[in-house]
């Protein structure tokens, strides 16, 4: 065979892998609301089985798009296509209402490899490698007090937050506070963590220096990955995937093997 069309036939052939791969990934489309991109790995309820991964269903309740996660629901704010990513926030959530908290306490801590989401953008168990190693975590903690407390580390909330019911408020007085990216040794022994929410993991702790720049924070939501299942998918085969610096998808025979 000529080399001419030896070269053609392994042009189309990698064209022909590269359609089936796309065509087996996006089978279907859906839309709800502001999201009008919901296609592989994601399905909108009601739709056809064969529509991408159950794991990955999204419900279109009063015409926006929402996530169950664990025992939480979840706004979808966005989908990226391009880095695996969806950013959520809680419904409990309400933009110019800083008395207004998340419904449910999720932190990295309750992610783990068998999860759909274990490769989130909070860092929370996946390692972006490519991208100059581990991304940090980002959490902030709601925390009731007893007494005041005159740290940093402590950002004072009472004002927006000392209505709130289920903080079961006694008659003692009390402070709140939240805490961006702390650890449970250092929350004070007169304070309780009330919850625990997720922030963007680009967020600077350090950064954000009064409550209602938090709340803010809250409200636009916190990214999770779907690298896994897109390695997974385009990786048939083989032992190990990984994403380079351009957020490609790239295979090879063994994890620490360069190719």
């Amino acid at each position: 065979m000529p080399k001419d069309h030896l070269l053609l036939l392994l042009l189309f052939l990698v064209l022909h892998q590269s359609l089936s791969i796309a065509t087996e990934n996006n089978q279907c489309t859906s839309s709800c609301g502001e999201i009008t991109n919901i296609s592989f790995p994601f399905r909108l309820k009601g739709d056809p089985k064969i529509c991408s991964d159950s794991k990955y269903e999204l419900s279109c309740l009063n015409n926006r798009t929402v996530l169950s996660l664990y025992s939480g629901e979840y706004y979808v704010r966005h989908i990226n296509h391009t880095n695996y990513t969806i950013r959520v926030a809680d419904v409990g959530m309400g933009k110019g209402n800083c008395s207004s908290l998340p419904r449910y306490s999720l932190s990295c801590g309750n992610f783990s490899y068998q999860d759909p989401y274990s490769g989130s953008y909070s860092g929370c168990d996946f390692e972006w490698s490519s991208l100059d190693g581990p991304v940090p975590s980002n959490t902030i903690s709601i925390v009731n007090c007893t007494k005041a407390v005159a740290s940093p580390l402590y950002i004072d909330a009472s004002s927006c937050l000392d209505r709130v019911e289920f903080l079961n408020f006694s008659s003692t007085r009390r402070r709140i506070y939240a805490m961006v990216g702390s650890y449970v040794l250092d929350v004070e022994t007169a304070c309780t963590i009330e919850l625990m929410a997720m922030l963007p993991w680009w967020i600077d702790g350090s950064n954000l220096r009064c409550y209602a720049q938090i709340h803010e924070q809250m409200v636009y939501g916190f990214e999770l990955s779907w690298l896994p299942i897109a390695v997974k998918m385009y990786c048939k085969g083989h032992y190990y995937g990984d994403i380079n610096s351009k957020l490609q998808i790239q295979c090879g025979p063994k994890k620490g093997k360069n190719f």
